[in-house]
């Protein structure tokens, strides 16, 4: 975890800055949101079988398509320098992005060691990581609910366009 509020990206030109943080915001709640719902539909209502390789996949996949609408929807906004700003001074944003980028790492390590027999690595370790990110924010918003924070839905969708297109002023 950074020791300051510096945001990830920092080194970038802000455009770039602001692209990459809607990036990584919507393959974060991709990858929230994709697992349990493979989980509920092969376990639960029974669809398809489960199968560690289906659930790598799928996770790869969603996380991919929450990256790439994200950057989509990044490379479209217009008040970069504002939002840039916004983003900045959010601790709670850095926070959970420490915290999301610290568990894709061990996830895509760990993921691999416990099922290397079920599935292709490459498939192992980018699903490892992929759910690994969801599991950073929900980790995040957990601790927040275990201090006693209350934790809205801004908190997990951030400052991502398209969501709650509402210009917050600081």
């Amino acid at each position: 975890m950074s020791s300051s509020n510096t945001a990830l990206f920092s080194s970038h030109p802000p455009q770039t800055q602001v692209l990459l943080h809607s990036s990584l915001r919507y393959a974060q709640i991709a990858s929230m949101v994709v697992p349990p719902i493979y989980l509920v539909r092969t376990l639960i209502l029974r669809r398809r079988p489960f199968s560690v390789r289906g659930l790598m996949h799928t996770s790869i996949l969603w996380t991919g398509v929450g990256a790439v609408a994200g950057a989509g929807l990044g490379y479209g906004e217009s008040a970069v320098r504002d939002r840039l700003i916004r983003i900045k001074a959010d601790t709670q944003q850095t926070r959970s992005n420490d915290y999301s980028i610290i568990s894709a790492a061990l996830s895509g390590m760990l993921i691999p060691a416990l099922f290397l027999r079920r599935a292709p690595l490459p498939s192992l370790v980018l699903g490892g990581a992929s759910i690994g990110l969801g599991i950073g924010v929900w980790a995040h918003l957990g601790e927040r609910l275990g201090k006693g924070q209350k934790v809205k839905v801004e908190d997990v969708t951030g400052e991502v366009p398209g969501v709650g297109d509402v210009v917050k002023k600081t």
